[in-house]
This record gives structure tokens, C-alpha cells and sequence, in this order.
């Protein structure tokens, strides 16, 4: 489990912690499951952390302004929260146990955070596009 005191900087703090599952397209795209892995999200105000609960994969970070759209939907039956990332790439995460909506809030109020503090790490484009692809395998 990601542990807040090793990764958090100076004004962050913890809007909500997770466990979700990544929602992927079937048959082409017509149909939707959730993947097998389970993944640990810890939702800072700045940033969305992700990492699997087979800890042998480092975390992966999505600084909010990298989040363009935030939404809910509903695919093949599963009630899921949506990511649209400035990329154009789209995630779906759904949670096992507990209430969307508090995954929906955390996630918006994570994506506007105070002007006076971002977190301005260097993100590589080519390093979110392997993500996206791992993540999709997963």
C-alpha cells in the first residue's frame, strides 16, 4: 500500500484511498469488463496515484492537470467512474466495494486544485502513452 508520509510534499493531503479496477473493452469494443488486477488509488489534491496490490510495479502518476474531464458512466451494466486525460486517452475505474460517487468526488476536487500549489513534475508523454498500454494489458 502506498504510504502518504513517503510521497507526499509540502500542502498535499488526502482527499480519498481506493482499491479499483480498470473497466476494458471486448468483442471489438462492444462489451465491457473489469480486468483482473486490482489496483490501489490514493486521490491526493494534487495528483492520482496508482499502483497495483502486487507491489513489484512502482506507482503511477497522474498529475491533475494532465486530467481533462472527469465523469460517470455506465458500461455493459457497470456503474464506472471516467477519466479523460489531456492526451484524448480515457480510463474507466470501478470500484469492488463502496460508493462511486465519493470516487467521482475525491477525483473533482482533485482536478481543480489552489493555483498557488501544483505539483510541476517534468511528465513525459511517451512514459503516460506506456502507461496507458500497461493498463490496458493488465
Amino acid at each position: 500500500m502506498i504510504r502518504e508520509e513517503d510521497i507526499f510534499i509540502e500542502g498535499e493531503r488526502r482527499l480519498g484511498r481506493y482499491s479499483v479496477v480498470l473497466l476494458q473493452p471486448t468483442d471489438g469494443g462492444e462489451r465491457w469488463m473489469p480486468s483482473v488486477m486490482t489496483l490501489n488509488a490514493l486521490i491526493s489534491n494534487f495528483r492520482l496515484i496508482l499502483q497495483p496490490y502486487k507491489r513489484k510495479y512502482a506507482p503511477a502518476v497522474i498529475p491533475a492537470r494532465y486530467i481533462r474531464e472527469v465523469g460517470q458512466k455506465q458500461l455493459s451494466g457497470y456503474n464506472c467512474v471516467s477519466l479523460t486525460l489531456v492526451t484524448g486517452d480515457q480510463f474507466y475505474l470501478m470500484l469492488g466495494t463502496g460508493n462511486l460517487n465519493h470516487l467521482y468526488d475525491d477525483l473533482r476536487v482533485m482536478k481543480t486544485p489552489p493555483l498557488k500549489i501544483q505539483i510541476e513534475e517534468p511528465v513525459d508523454p511517451e512514459a503516460i502513452r506506456r502507461l496507458i498500454e500497461f493498463l490496458r494489458r493488465a
